[in-house]
């Protein structure tokens, strides 16, 4: 009982180290975010108004990957575990366990493409 105790506090510590690196990220992301940058290399000088929409562009754009990445894996991991249990019923479902998985990881596949038009309009 005492070895999975040591486990579940090592799992806590990674989970804390997990959320505060994602803090971090999301501040960088932020301070990018107010940055005025010169896109694609333009000459010209970029208005306050222009920065600020470039930079929701790209928040949008980070959103609709992440959480559509998240969705994916929560989604995934349910299918998987369900698919290994079915399967160790009736192997001959394989096939429709990896069309269930296919369909899940789309998720993350619109995710990609919403962004990309996304970013295709900055």
């Amino acid at each position: 009982m005492k070895r999975f105790n040591c486990i579940i506090e090592g799992l806590r510590k990674f989970n804390i180290a997990v959320t505060f690196t994602a803090l971090f990220f999301v501040a960088i992301g932020a301070l990018l975010m107010l940055t005025p940058v010169n896109l694609f290399g333009q000459e010209s000088v970029i208005t306050q108004s222009s920065v600020s929409s470039a930079g929701w562009a790209f928040l949008a754009a980070s959103l609709s990957i992440s959480v559509s990445v998240l969705g994916a894996g929560i989604a995934l991991s349910k299918i998987g575990a369900a698919a290994m249990a079915a399967l160790a019923e009736k192997p001959e479902i394989m096939g429709s366990a990896i069309v269930f998985a296919g369909l899940a990881e789309g998720l993350s596949i619109w995710g990609l493409i919403v962004a990309v038009l996304i970013l295709m309009k900055v």
